[in-house]
C-alpha cells in the first residue's frame, strides 16, 4: 500500500520507503518496526492508547514490546520525517496515549496489496472439501494403549522436572539490578542531569559545554517540564570520537521520564 502525504513525500508500507516526488529512488529506509508502527497508525487514525499500539505492533508478531521500544521507535519516526520538514508526524496526547498528526494530508496512491505484518492475519482459513471433510470425521484413531498412557505420563513428568529445574537454575543465578542515580547540573535554562558527580567546577563547566554543543548540533530547545539526560565518553573532551547519549523527556503527571527522544552517538566529534 502506497501513501502520498502532504502532497509532495510518497511513502511505500511495502518496503518501508519514503521518497520526494520528484525523485527517482527512495532516500529513507525505515527498519522493520518502524514500519509496522507508522503503518498501523495510518490504518488507526485519532487516539490510541500506548498498550494498543505495543500489542498490534509488537506483541501480536511475536516480539517483545516495551515504553522503551516504542520511544525509541517513536523518535526514529519523528527524525526521519523531520528532515522532510514535517514536524510532529505522532502528537503524544495527555495520560499516555498517541495519535498520527490530523493535520497530515493523506493520499492513497495504491491500495491494492496488504502490509506484509497483515497479510497472515487477513488470510482467510481454508475451506476444507466436503468428501475430505467427511472421510477425516469417518476416521477414528485407535484407543491408546495402558502402555502408551504410561509413556506419556513418564514424558510429562519429565518435562516438569527439566522446567523446574530451569527455574531453580535462572532464581539462584539472577543478578541484582544496577539502579543508575542522576546528579542535577546548573546549566541555565536547561533542567539537566547526569549520570555521573560533578566532582569539581572544572568537571561541570566542560560538562555544560560539551551538552550545550550537541544540543546545538541537533536543534535541541529548552521548554517548560522537559528535562536532559545527558552522557558522553572521555574521548569528545579531547575533540576526539567518542561515545555520546542525550535524552529529552517531558513529564506526564508524576513521572518526569514518561517520555523521551533518546538520541546516541558512537562516534560524535
Amino acid at each position: 500500500m502506497k501513501y502520498k502525504i502532504n502532497g509532495f513525500l510518497y511513502y511505500d508500507a511495502i518496503d518501508g520507503t519514503l521518497k520526494l516526488e520528484d525523485q527517482a529512488a527512495s532516500d529513507t529506509q525505515l527498519s522493520i518496526t518502524a514500519n509496522a508502527l507508522l503503518f498501523f497508525l495510518i490504518q488507526h487514525p485519532g487516539v490510541l492508547t500506548r498498550d494498543e499500539v505495543m500489542t498490534k505492533v509488537w506483541d501480536d508478531n511475536g516480539l517483545i514490546s516495551s515504553n522503551s521500544n516504542l520511544n525509541q521507535y517513536l523518535s526514529l519516526l519523528r527524525k526521519s520525517f523531520r528532515s522532510y520538514g514535517i514536524e510532529n508526524v505522532i502528537v503524544t496526547i495527555p495520560r499516555g496515549r498517541l495519535e498520527l498528526n490530523p493535520e497530515l494530508i493523506l493520499e492513497v496512491v495504491d491500495n491494492n496489496p496488504l502490509h506484509p505484518l497483515l497479510q497472515q492475519a487477513n488470510t482467510a482459513p481454508a475451506v476444507v472439501p466436503e468428501p475430505l471433510a467427511k472421510a477425516s470425521k469417518a476416521t477414528q484413531l485407535p484407543p491408546q494403549t495402558e502402555q502408551q498412557e504410561r509413556k506419556w505420563m513418564i514424558a510429562s513428568a519429565t518435562l516438569f522436572i527439566a522446567a523446574l529445574a530451569l527455574l531453580w537454575t535462572a532464581i539462584i543465578t539472577e543478578r541484582s539490578l544496577h539502579v543508575v542515580s542522576l546528579t542535577e547540573v546548573e546549566s541555565g535554562l536547561c533542567e539537566l542531569f547526569s549520570p555521573e558527580l560533578m566532582i569539581n567546577g572544572a568537571m561541570g563547566e566542560k560538562y555544560i559545554k560539551n551538552f550545550k554543543a550537541v544540543r546545538d548540533k541537533l536543534g535541541l530547545s529548552c521548554a517548560k517540564d522537559e528535562r536532559f539526560i545527558f552522557y558522553y565518553g572521555d574521548k569528545l573532551q579531547s575533540n576526539g570520537l567518542g561515545r555520546t547519549y542525550i535524552a529529552r523527556c517531558a513529564e506526564n503527571e508524576n513521572n518526569p521520564y514518561a517520555y523521551c527522544d533518546n538520541y546516541f552517538y558512537y562516534s560524535w566529534k
